[in-house]
């Protein structure tokens, strides 16, 4: 008996390739045709049956790639709170892992064509507006636990963190090679240790 197809299973999958395509070809080099012979399909037919068009299927690749990461951030501030939550929330953003490597280089790509496209602005703008909100909310707890400074800007510091995150991501693909992934989770726990108390930074540093 020939297996059903699982059509959402489906959808992903032609989804994910496109992102393998455009983290190894580019954006503008990920036809169609190209995404159909990868995937198996004999004609880009099949995969009409999906999108309706190239852009549609853009848009909902960088729609997914975004709700993959929002889903890594909810599940890791699951069960941390305060500067352990935002240190862990960041380590799912930054370009430093495989998986996070190649989302950073599709991410980059969509953000060119967002320049001109309000509807891809549109998603990327409200990826970062959640990210801004949980930054907010983990240094409000910080904040309460004493691990900052009462005197610390919340929004400047949010500020701050969100613009190192994007960078690396450029310049992660711009000069990989002085760019390692520990150097980039060196960054953002500096950035991170810089806010905490003294009490804090001194226990922190006892620890180690």
């Amino acid at each position: 008996m020939p297996r059903l197809v699982d059509h959402e299973e489906r959808r992903v999958a032609i989804i994910e390739t496109t992102w393998n395509i455009i983290a190894t070809k580019g954006i503008e080099n990920a036809t169609m045709r190209d995404i159909s012979a990868e995937c198996g399909y004999a004609t880009p037919g099949i995969i009409s049956h999906y999108f309706v068009n190239k852009r549609e299927l853009l848009v909902a690749a960088y729609e997914l790639i975004c709700q993959r990461t929002n889903e890594r951030i909810d599940e890791v501030l699951k069960s941390r709170r305060g500067l352990e939550a935002l240190l862990a929330m960041c380590l799912e953003i930054i370009p430093a892992e495989e998986l996070t490597v190649l989302e950073a280089k599709v991410a980059v790509a969509f953000w060119q064509l967002a320049q001109t496209d309000d509807q891809l602005r549109r998603i990327g703008a409200s990826a970062l507006d959640r990210w801004n909100r949980q930054i907010f909310q983990c240094l409000t707890e910080a904040k309460s636990a004493g691990e900052v400074p009462s005197s610390l800007s919340v929004d400047n510091s949010c500020s701050e963190l969100i613009n190192v995150m994007v960078g690396l991501h450029i310049t992660s693909m711009l000069e990989p090679s002085n760019l390692s992934a520990s150097n980039q989770r060196h960054l953002i726990k500096r950035i991170i240790d810089n806010w905490k108390t003294k009490d804090c930074a001194a226990s922190a540093t006892s620890a180690t």
